[in-house]
């Protein structure tokens, strides 16, 4: 398997590919890994694969604390009264009910080095750098690729059964599939700048994830990076020039409203434009396309890295069956079908948020009544219902009887902003939903979501019959996805889950099949329709 880019999507692919059995190698044209972080937040889903990684606890170590992660502000600049400040329970780094992880407010390039770290350590997993890939063509039966050497400019000959493309949004693997990225690019340029300075007298007691700065010269956005000097900006500007580094420093020292000399180190720079959009397939052939390669957000929500972990690891496991033998290629079609809806909706949320608050900060530079949009930019960071709620449907997975519920309120929870932090999700045992997180051991320490990743599982309540279930799996035909059979203890029976409860999980931790069903035998007939190799795909 050879994955290209080197990013937090490929990096992720091939520590997914070598946990099912699979050997890759990544290419990456750069000769190293970025040191311009672009993505901040790894929501909860992605720290639940982190966990399966084994990078959970290192990532969250470079974190911002829930003193940063609990509100968002708006003032003319740091050194104004705030006109307007929502709280962010989606960003809020606290323990929660619905997951054994917490969300983290990091850095890019710190979840990069916890991936690169693992990575290295994996005898599975080849890495070249100073490498791009040229020349490909597509058999019946491999991928024929060109590695040049940007260094030497040598060329060497690969084969590979597949490829995935996780080259970023310019990506040149997207270019060979015949596909293109759709995008609607935005009236708007901003310039990311990374800067050492100490803030800490201009932000006081209003830490937040992000400090926007309405500025007469235009909008400047904060981002610490590490809660103490490392910060990003994002300056609006007027085209897509770069200004110079003593004109993007007076930019920030007119946001930051102070008069004293603020010492700035400016470390690097970057333009861009929020172009969001998906591409026009995510696969031809034997390969594939993943990350901001498939499809590019808005930065507004977090969601692009998240959105590009979320549809690599529900490409990777499918992948491996297929190279291994255990399921037909023809599974391979569910991963564009079971993603793309996601993205899309990801996507136009990110959007959605972008133009409430747009319009909540022209009001406000207008002197217009601002409380209607400030009330929609509330979804800024109050979105778990999009992250944990969202519904697969493809041949891998059984139709539902019913149509899906509406959003929940749940008992609203004080937040250590001292604000309400809403909680609008509410955990379902539904096929096509991500299964939900209980915690099986008395310390509260193994979640049952430890239990998915390696294999598909058939998870059964504590009064269902363990041993007539294991007979039952065991008497299936070989040769085809693994299934492990694991029961819950009896305390664990609580929320959605039931100690009737029967329902087979896929690797990624999405429900393919479930019933509650009390009494009666165990029978692999439906399960068979779901299982690749056995399923009617």
């Amino acid at each position: 398997m050879c994955v290209v880019g080197c990013g937090p999507i490929g990096l992720a692919g091939a520590l997914l590919l070598s946990r099912h059995g699979v050997p890759s190698l990544l290419v990456e044209r750069r000769s190293e890994l970025s040191a311009h972080p672009r993505s901040r937040f790894v929501d909860t889903n992605t720290m639940e694969l982190f966990r399966e990684l084994g990078i959970e606890g290192a990532v969250e170590a470079t974190g911002l604390g829930p003193d940063w992660t609990a509100r968002i502000w708006w003032s003319d600049s740091l050194a104004a009264e705030p006109f307007a400040t929502v709280a962010t329970p989606t960003f809020l780094s606290v323990a929660r009910p619905n997951s054994p992880c917490i969300p983290v407010m990091t850095v890019q390039d710190e979840v990069e080095a916890a991936l690169m770290a693992r990575v290295a350590d994996d005898p599975m997993i080849r890495v070249r750098f100073d490498s791009e890939a040229i020349d490909l063509a597509q058999t019946d039966d491999a991928v024929q690729l060109t590695l040049r050497d940007t260094v030497t400019d040598e060329h060497q000959s690969v084969t590979a059964q597949y490829i995935i493309g996780a080259d970023g949004p310019g990506s040149d693997i997207r270019e060979v599939i015949g596909t293109r990225l759709e995008v609607e690019p935005q009236p708007v340029f901003m310039q990311d700048v990374i800067f050492h300075a100490d803030l800490e007298a201009h932000v006081g007691q209003r830490k937040g994830s992000l400090l926007y700065a309405t500025t007469s010269e235009g909008l400047v956005v904060f981002q610490p990076l590490d809660g103490r000097r490392r910060w990003r900006c994002q300056i609006n500007v007027g085209d897509e020039h770069l200004i110079s580094p003593e004109a993007a420093s007076a930019r920030i020292r007119v946001a930051l409203g102070a008069d004293d000399d603020v010492e700035l180190a400016i470390v690097s720079m970057r333009m861009w434009q929020p172009t969001p959009g998906c591409v026009t397939r995510f696969s031809r052939g034997r390969v594939f396309l993943a990350g901001d390669a498939a499809h590019v957000s808005v930065p507004t929500g977090g969601m692009g890295n998240n959105t590009g972990f979320a549809g690599i690891r529900n490409l990777a496991w499918k992948l491996a069956y297929v190279v291994r033998g255990v399921a037909p290629a023809s599974i391979l079609d569910t991963y564009e079908a079971e993603h793309r809806p996601i993205a899309a909706e990801r996507i136009a949320y990110g959007v959605s948020t972008t133009e409430h608050m747009g319009r909540m900060m022209i009001g406000h530079r207008s002197g217009d009544d601002i409380a209607e949009h400030l009330e929609a930019t509330h979804q800024y960071a109050d979105y778990d219902h999009v992250l944990l709620g969202f519904e697969m449907s493809s041949d891998l997975i059984a139709p539902n009887g019913e149509p899906p519920p509406g959003r929940h309120d749940a008992e609203a929870q004080p937040s250590p902003s001292g604000g309400a932090a809403s909680a609008d999700f509410v955990p379902l045992l539904r096929s096509g939903r991500r299964a939900p997180h209980v915690w099986v051991d008395a310390d509260r320490v193994e979640s049952v979501l430890d239990w998915y990743g390696a294999s598909y599982v058939l998870l059964i309540g504590s009064a269902c019959p363990h041993a007539a279930w294991q007979a039952a799996i065991a008497g299936l035909p070989p040769g085809g996805a693994p299934v492990a059979v694991r029961r819950l203890p009896e305390y664990a029976c609580a929320g959605p889950y039931q100690t009737d409860t029967e329902l087979l999980v896929r690797p990624d931790g999405i429900i393919a099949w479930h019933r509650t069903d009390p009494g009666s035998p165990p029978d692999v007939t439906e399960l068979l329709r779901y299982l690749p190799s056995r399923s009617r795909c």
